[in-house]
């Protein structure tokens, strides 16, 4: 976890994310925050490319501002203008090497037009060489490296605490700082590396994993990277009064008895006790280790308190956590598919669970995320490997076994584009299966795409 590669990834973010006036928009824009909550506009997909003048006159007629995503936009038409970029991006000021060029549209202005155009083309070259940088391939590279960092240092924690330490504060904020830093690069790579499951260190990678995801989350409502930091450390240690449970109690398969039940649930108030008596860890972060088993309703534990004394970082990190602890796999049971934990979350929504954070973490989770074993409606079998912003349903899916569930010749197909099987039947999705499904690995699917860089 070197932390001149950490700064060499915050660089990257600080180039990403920039804020243009509304009147200053351009077709190619890639529209990926308001300035507004998105529940408030008319807009469809959290997210959207500008396609047209009817699409800026929409943005425009709602907003007077908004961020642009400038690794996702398009800029077409050599020497097309590129508007000025105010000052401000999403958290720092951008970097003035790659600040937007302001192109004449003078006629008979040749040097202006000429500088404009050689501006693009350096603008436009910074874009390929950022693209290969931070190409999935690469990113998947970094956040598996970062994922083994601070999985070692995650279970260093939890083995000081059952020796009776107080949590490392200091390293503990680096982890999640690294993690930030990989979901900012590209969100896709950190939260397939959080399907990969290790059914003996299910405590010490659950706990990195809703750390990952609450981070995921947080970034898709858009929160700043110091409140992701913070969002981060609440989902890193939530469970740490864990490691005072009984292991025979931890890992017992099958249904606790009352008793066992009854210890179980002290593992939040465990959790509180050691953040209390750990140095700088904000108020936040104890109060969801201490809440994260509460329910709107006031059926959660240990107090039963009401929705209103249940903060917005512990109703997150309650999310990640379920999603987690149902898709995972455990030293007795297989995991989940997601679109179950998604069901049960939408089912739980509005009386267990925060109804509007659910709409958005499954909108940010997808139905179908990276890594979902798929089974289509003529029986093939594939694995789904990029997802269609704007169509969630119709991820893109490498085949890998037949109808049969023999080996095929592999194909990747995108399903929001019309894909036709031998017979001639358009690919549709039938259903997603559990990890490990039909004996397909998904670590050697990973490294796969690693050695592609």
């Amino acid at each position: 976890m070197a932390k001149k590669e950490q700064t060499k990834i915050l660089s990257y973010d600080q180039l990403e994310v920039r804020k243009v006036d509304a009147d200053k928009l351009a077709e190619g824009m890639f529209v990926c925050r308001l300035d507004r909550p998105w529940r408030e506009s008319p807009f469809v997909f959290q997210g959207f490319l500008l396609k047209s003048a009817k699409d800026i006159a929409k943005v425009q007629k709602h907003c007077q501002f908004v961020y642009i995503d400038v690794r996702k936009s398009i800029l077409v038409k050599p020497g097309c203008p590129v508007p000025e970029i105010s000052g401000e991006n999403h958290e720092t000021p951008f970097n003035p090497s790659f600040s937007a060029i302001e192109v004449s549209t003078s006629s008979n202005d040749g040097n202006s037009k000429a500088s404009a155009f050689s501006g693009l083309k350096t603008f436009v070259s910074w874009r390929k060489r950022r693209k290969k940088a931070n190409s999935f391939p690469a990113a998947l590279k970094t956040s598996i490296e970062n994922r083994l960092d601070t999985g070692t240092l995650v279970k260093s924690i939890m083995n000081d605490i059952r020796l009776g330490k107080s949590v490392d504060t200091p390293a503990a904020k680096e982890a999640v700082a690294a993690c930030v830093d990989n979901v900012m690069m590209n969100q896709d790579a950190s939260l397939l590396l959080t399907r990969l499951r290790n059914k003996d260190e299910y405590t010490s990678e659950h706990s990195l994993n809703v750390a990952i995801i609450s981070i995921a989350f947080g970034r898709h409502i858009g929160m700043e990277r110091k409140e992701l930091n913070v969002l981060g450390l609440c989902g890193l240690l939530h469970d740490m009064g864990k490691m005072l449970t009984p292991l025979e109690i931890l890992n017992k398969p099958g249904k606790l008895d009352k008793e066992e039940r009854s210890i179980m649930r002290r593992h939040p108030v465990d959790g509180r006790e050691i953040l209390l008596g750990t140095d700088d860890v904000c108020d936040i972060v104890i109060d969801t280790a201490y809440g994260h088993h509460e329910r709107l309703n006031g059926e959660g534990y240990p107090r039963g308190v009401p929705a209103g004394e249940i903060p917005l970082y512990t109703r997150m990190v309650t999310i990640a956590d379920v999603f987690d602890a149902i898709t995972g796999d455990r030293s007795y049971k297989c995991g989940e598919t997601a679109e179950t934990a998604l069901g049960i979350l939408h089912k739980g929504s509005g009386h267990a669970f925060d109804e509007s954070l659910v709409l958005k973490f499954i909108q940010n989770i997808g139905t179908y995320p990276l890594g979902t074993i798929i089974e289509m409606t003529n029986g093939e079998i594939g694995i789904v490997v990029d997802n269609n912003p704007s169509h969630r349903l119709r991820p893109k899916v490498k085949l890998l076994l037949s109808h049969d569930k023999q080996q095929r010749h592999h194909q990747t197909i995108d399903l929001a584009k019309e894909c036709f099987d031998f017979a001639g039947n358009v690919y549709r999705i039938k259903q997603s299966h559990k990890p490990g499904s039909f004996n397909i690995d998904l670590s050697q699917h990973i490294q796969s795409y690693v050695r592609r860089r």
